[in-house]
């Protein structure tokens, strides 16, 4: 690991930045936003005196490290380990502009933390950009009007920002989204086999139309989802019925029929059998 020590390199004066005072113990430590030019104010290679988190907004900066060197662009989000040392550069001509936070303390959620003397990368998509820009945000305006709630406010803010980065690496190893999204429609009608106007509900718990619900179960079990809710039903009601334990009526209006008789044809005109034959 390095032994080189730990620096706070600020920008030139008049940039964009904030320091946290030694009397306020806070988390964060440092704050900083705004264009850069490190092709001509280069940030020397050093440890750091807290875990570093960058966002780049803009421009292609060069993070340089002992060994190497990482061309990044908009969209990347970094988490730098203390003990990992690093600088700044870019081209002569070159402006960034970078969202900075330093911590006190480490990355909350396992799926962020970086192993000691390295750190971590993810290209974001436009939705977290907007939220980590956010978030920063509402650093800055904790840190310019502090109260006695300040410390709190910091330390969900930091939470918030861990969060939101785990999140994206755990999407990234779950299945698509159409998929999830009909898993939990299944989900939804095996456990509400009894209600009236499935499809209409359906699409109010899912949120989305049913032209889009009609195409994902085609595309998912080339079925209607009133047809495969009255498969879930009657294989349901198959179930009950061999188990003996419950009346055809009692089976009848469990699955949300209101008259034994509408449930009788059902069962017959999907299994090609009376209840009572079935049983």
């Amino acid at each position: 690991m390095t032994t080189l020590p730990k620096a706070l390199h600020l920008p030139p004066p008049g940039r964009p930045r904030w320091v946290c005072p030694e009397s306020a113990q806070l988390d964060l430590l440092y704050l900083a936003w705004g264009h850069r030019q490190y092709g001509q104010n280069p940030i020397p290679v050093s440890r750091h005196p807290g875990w570093h988190y960058v966002l780049v907004n803009r421009g292609s900066p060069t993070l340089v490290l002992e060994d190497g060197r990482k061309l990044l662009s908009a969209g990347d989000f970094l988490m730098i380990d203390p003990d990992c040392a690093s600088g700044w550069t870019d081209r002569t001509d070159g402006v960034s502009d970078l969202l900075v936070w330093i911590w006190r303390t480490g990355p909350r959620c396992a799926d962020c933390v970086a192993a000691p003397g390295t750190y971590r990368e993810w290209t974001i998509g436009t939705r977290l950009w907007h939220k980590l820009e956010q978030l920063h945000a509402l650093c800055r305006q904790e840190v310019e009007r502090p109260d006695e709630l300040t410390k709190l406010a910091i330390e969900q803010l930091h939470l918030a920002i861990d969060v939101t980065v785990a999140r994206l690496v755990q999407r990234k190893s779950q299945p698509p989204e159409p998929l999830v999204r009909m898993e939990l429609a299944v989900r939804w009608m095996a456990q509400n086999l009894a209600k009236p106007n499935p499809v209409s509900a359906l699409c109010d718990y899912l949120q989305i139309s049913p032209a889009t619900l009609t195409r994902m179960f085609q595309t998912h079990h080339g079925e209607s989802p009133a047809m495969y809710f009255q498969r879930l039903k009657m294989t349901r009601a198959q179930e009950l019925l061999e188990t003996d334990r419950f009346s055809v009526k009692e089976i009848a209006y469990a699955l949300g029929y209101k008259h034994p008789n509408d449930f009788s044809r059902a069962v017959k005109q999907f299994v090609g059998k009376s209840p009572r034959s079935v049983r």
